[in-house]
């Protein structure tokens, strides 16, 4: 055994000063090997981790409310009307659905609930799952062509852009995705790794999955967000000379006057650019890992967590790009409200007074007095 004084001697003489230094030098003068270095960005994957272990319900809670009373405002008032609330209304069911899988998802990797150890249900979590985001950022590429129509030809847009057709639009793109992505219910099955129930591609499958996977890539990944990306250029260079056009039409005495149509898909403007432009962004770096198959860890869990945050704050961006819908939530607030106190001073009524009830013998021994009062009533 090697006493303090030699220790601190024999490590001064070959300059090791720091703790880890000292450390290595025990187990290689006991023998044992060193330690393995940490990995490097080892601790900010912990922090991002553990930051998104708490993040996701939220998140979950917070989006799936919001989505909520995005479906009621634009299906169940006067903004059901056009074809454009159709797609919000649908795109508000679909986000709901992914935030209830990645959240089933976040139970079991992070919390250790075994959801994927119920029959069935790692199958249904993945199809819902896929077909969802499918659902969801095709939606949103109809609300901005929807807009691109309005604003590019607005006399055709009562013919193309009708609330039957954007029905009709909506359940075409669900009956796609649930043949598209049939694949999942046969080609993933739970598999038991290292102690935990896990959602993988079966024994023998993994090369069909992996062509199918590859395929979804360019069909959720690629041609969405190129088409969006495409249609809001076009869609501001619009709006910048529409309004260079406006503002020379004012200064001058004679001038064509803009059209009311145009003039009208111009105030909607604000709303389809910001959940575009907000759905983009916050999936790009999801989609590039995708793509480009990252693994890094932080960069592929923290572009899922942005994608999850996309499909949560739609309705705020509605409240803050759209008057009208800011106008129909304080509507349905006022009658909720009023719906609620009525509720509770009812109660609150029929608690105080309780109700009188009359048998037959009561009612029959005063039956002059009845008729008397009947017979003045008439």
């Amino acid at each position: 055994m090697m006493d303090r004084p030699n220790f601190t001697s024999l490590c001064q003489s070959r300059g090791l000063n720091a703790t880890a230094d000292i450390l290595i030098l025990c187990r290689s003068e006991d023998g044992l090997p060193p330690p393995p270095p940490v990995p490097r960005g080892y601790k900010l994957f912990m922090a991002v981790n553990d930051f998104i272990k708490l993040a996701v319900p939220i998140i979950f809670s917070v989006g799936f409310t919001l989505n909520c009373v995005a479906f009621y405002v634009f299906s169940r008032t006067k903004l059901k009307e056009t074809s454009s609330s159709r797609y919000i209304a649908a795109i508000a069911v679909v986000d709901n659905v992914v935030l209830l899988t990645h959240f089933l998802t976040h139970l079991s990797n992070y919390f250790e609930v075994p959801v994927f150890e119920i029959y069935g249900l790692c199958q249904i979590n993945n199809f819902f799952n896929c077909t969802c985001i499918f659902l969801s950022i095709w939606y949103v590429t109809s609300l901005v062509i929807d807009k691109f129509i309005g604003l590019y030809w607005p006399v055709k847009k009562s013919d193309y852009c009708t609330e039957f057709r954007a029905k009709c639009v909506a359940v075409s793109f669900a009956i796609f995705s649930i043949v598209f992505y049939h694949y999942l219910v046969w080609t993933i099955g739970p598999t038991e790794s290292y102690g935990r129930v896990l959602c993988l591609p079966m024994e023998g499958l993994a090369e069909t999955y992996t062509k199918l996977n590859n395929l979804d890539y360019v069909v959720v990944a690629i041609l969405p967000y190129f088409t969006i990306v495409i249609l809001l250029c076009l869609m501001t260079y619009k709006v910048c000379t529409f309004k260079s056009f406006v503002r020379q039409v004012n200064g001058s005495i004679r001038g064509r006057t803009p059209s009311v149509s145009r003039e009208q898909e111009l105030k909607t403007m604000p709303l389809v650019m910001a959940v575009a432009m907000t759905t983009v962004s916050l999936g790009l770096l999801h989609n590039i890992c995708r793509i480009f198959r990252v693994i890094h860890p932080v960069a592929s869990t923290g572009g899922v967590f942005l994608s999850q945050v996309s499909y949560a704050c739609k309705m705020l961006l509605y409240l803050i790009t759209s008057e009208r819908c800011r106008d129909q939530l304080l509507d349905f607030g006022r009658q909720l409200v009023r719906h609620v106190t009525t509720l509770f001073s009812c109660r609150r009524h029929s608690d105080t007074e309780p109700t009188r009830f009359i048998s037959v013998n009561q009612q029959t021994d005063r039956s002059p007095e009845f008729h008397r009062i009947i017979e003045g009533a008439v």
